[in-house]
Parts: structure tokens; sequence; C-alpha cells
């Protein structure tokens, strides 16, 4: 394949992770969720964890990672993110708007699921904005390892940024992955539209926005849409762990009508805003006789 980053109009955010209960969950004690993240992330040192003062609407446990260093510019040496646990709090599934429900393709009655959780655990890491983008992925992912070992009664993680709703037993089927693969089976949803009144289909990513990396998007008609989505996915993990390098007019490798990728004909890129809410910036691929003429 060849090769623009693509970038974004927005400011990167903290990537948040829901842990969905139908009960409330008793709170980790801080020594278990410690062990469980050392587990994963190394040694954390004899740096103290913190927890919110009791005022606070929940308790939070702060644990530092000094795996990884943030450089700031009164911390010009770095310092470490913080691994932020949430304790248990309600959850509301009546705030998922219908764009976001219809698009859980990874859980069979995805929304009776959602619909039947009252409480969530939710992790993140403070000041990960800061670190390389792997490196926030590879954060998140440690904490929803350890977080999902302290709670083994989840039924869910759910990243409400994405859209992404994913089974605990789906997530620890991908630990021996790669990291590429790991990250876009938790947090990354690929989806799917069709255009009303028309033969015309998209599939998009989303989840790359979230540290200033460029979505994949496809707008088209007469591709098995099954074999679309695959597609975005593929292109997708080569950006991710490359680097993004593919450069808007650059081309990239078709796919069959089995689904298979081929060397011709080339597919031409370009960075572009999507065509699908969230408004941010994709590299859309130009699929050729099956791309969709646009207004």
């Amino acid at each position: 394949m060849r090769k623009d980053k693509g970038k974004n109009d927005v400011i990167p955010e903290m990537m948040i992770a829901q842990l969905l209960f139908r009960d409330k969950p008793k709170s980790a004690p801080v020594e278990t969720v410690r062990a469980a993240l050392e587990k994963r992330v190394g040694d954390i040192g004899n740096s103290p964890y913190y927890e919110s003062s009791a005022e606070s609407r929940t308790d939070m446990i702060m644990l530092p990672v000094p795996k990884y260093k943030v450089i700031l510019q009164d911390a010009p040496d770095g310092m470490p993110p913080m691994a932020c646990f949430l304790g248990p709090v309600e959850f509301s599934a009546e705030k998922i708007d219908e764009l976001k429900r219809s698009q859980f393709w990874d859980v069979n009655d995805g929304n009776e699921l959602v619909n039947s959780c009252k409480w969530c655990v939710a992790v993140h890491g403070m000041l990960s904005p800061g670190l390389n983008y792997k490196e926030q992925a590879e954060l998140l992912l440690a904490q929803v390892g350890a977080a999902l070992e302290c709670y083994p009664e989840c039924c869910a993680v759910y990243i409400d940024r994405t859209g992404k709703l994913t089974l605990p037993e789906y997530f620890f089927e991908g630990e021996e992955m790669d990291l590429t693969s790991r990250f876009i089976r938790l947090y990354v949803n690929a989806r799917f539209f069709r255009i009303t009144d028309t033969d015309d289909m998209v599939v998009d990513t989303l989840g790359f926005n979230s540290f200033l990396g460029a979505d994949v998007q496809m707008h088209f008609h007469g591709i098995n849409p099954d074999n679309a989505v695959n597609y975005i996915y593929n292109i997708a993990s080569y950006q991710f762990e490359n680097e993004f390098p593919i450069k808007s007019g650059e081309t990239v490798d078709s796919i069959d009508d089995n689904g298979n990728i081929q060397w011709e004909p080339q597919w031409v890129t370009q960075y572009e805003n999507s065509l699908i809410e969230p408004v941010r910036t994709v590299l859309d691929i130009n699929c050729g006789e099956f791309a969709s003429q646009r207004e």
C-alpha cells in the first residue's frame, strides 16, 4: 500500500471505557485493582495511590503508571499518567441515541443488553492524551483488562465515544493478539449505513479521531456490505500499525467479489470530512466502478 497523515481540527480527548452491570457491583479494593493493573503494566513503584474525597459523587482510584511518561512544560523530564478507576455509578441506557444503537454489530441483542444494565464502572487515563497514540491504546487496554478481572460480573464494555459494545469474553479472547487488533476490537467501531431511497451504502470507522488520527470511509454500491466492513477494518489496521502513512491521492489495494485483497484495480484515497456524524477527518476510498456519486 502506498501512502499524508490525516489531520483533524479537534482536540484529542481521553479514551474512556465503561463496564456495564445489571446490579450494583461492590467497589473493588484498591490493592486488588493495583495488583490487577501491575500484571499488565509492570511495577508501579512506591508512588502513592489516590482516592477522591468523601464529598465526591463517586470513589475513584488513581494509580500512577511509570511505564509511560507525559512531557509537560513544567515537567520536561516527563511524569506518569494516572490510571483512573471510578467506583460504581448509575447508568442510564436512555442516553444512548438511536444512531449508536443501530451499530451494535459485535453483540447479539445489544439493545436489550444495554437496556438491562443499570450500573457502570468507568476507566480512563488522566494525562493520557499527552502520550503517543499507541501508548494511549496500551494503557486503556491494560485498564479494561484489570477492571474486568476485578469485576467479573461485568456484562459488557461500552465505549460511548464510538458506540462500540463488546462482551468481556470477546475482550479476553483477543488478549493474545497484537496491539492493533486488540485496540480495534475494544474501541474502534466499523459502522454501516444504507442511504435512503438509493442503492448506496456507507461504511466508516469511528475511533481514531479520539487521538487525531483519520478514520476510514467508503461510499459505494454493488459490494457485499460484510466484505466492505472487513476491508475498511483492514485499511484502518494498516493505518494504525504504521503511523498513518497513506497520503491523499495515493492508492490502496482493492477487493474482489469474495472480499479478498487484490492488486488490481488500485483504489484512490483522499482525506476529507466524513459523510456521517460526527464530522471528522476520514481517509475516503474511491472504489472505482463501485463508488457512489455525490451531489
